[in-house]
């Protein structure tokens, strides 16, 4: 397995999956998830207002992305309650969504950086590759972590080595 950063546009990935994570206790949708939801018509909050997604920890929904991304396979991913971010959970965070697109038969997926400011970036990033490492179990899968803007990526790429 092999993790790479990148900045770019959801809109003109490359990959197979996309992993997008929402928190149990935000609303609206925030990241990622929330520009999804806006392409998709209001279609990830339908599903959560009818409780069919909660955003609990390692709670993973997929879905197709109807052609309104390249990626043909959606993964929301929920991180638990906002506050209770810590490595802990992004990694069991991670490992659940690896293991999900390794088992969905993916060779490539891309995860929106799921760090927040209660954590330095290097603890989120190192969560974040121990979480992807356990869960793609030895697997091929390349995966691609999202910066939200240049200076995240400027510090993530230190963290990542090409």
């Amino acid at each position: 397995m092999g993790v790479k950063v990148i900045l770019q546009d959801m809109n003109k990935l490359e990959t197979g999956g996309l992993i997008v994570g929402f928190f149990e206790d935000v609303r609206p949708l925030k990241g990622l998830a929330g520009e999804l939801d806006w392409l998709l018509c209001s279609s990830l909050s339908s599903l959560i207002i009818k409780n069919k997604l909660r955003g609990t920890l390692g709670e993973l929904a997929l879905l197709t992305s109807r052609g309104k991304v390249p990626a043909s396979k959606i993964f929301m991913l929920g991180l638990g309650p906002r506050g209770s971010v810590s490595p802990k959970t992004l990694q069991e965070a991670a490992r659940s969504a690896a293991a999900a697109a390794v088992a969905a038969g993916l060779t490539s997926a891309a995860i929106e950086y799921l760090g927040t400011p209660e954590l330095s970036t290097e603890t989120a990033v190192n969560a974040l590759q121990q979480g992807l490492v356990d869960g793609s179990r030895g697997s091929s899968i390349e995966i691609s972590l999202l910066a939200p803007d240049a200076a995240s990526y400027e510090k993530i790429s230190r963290l990542i080595p090409s």
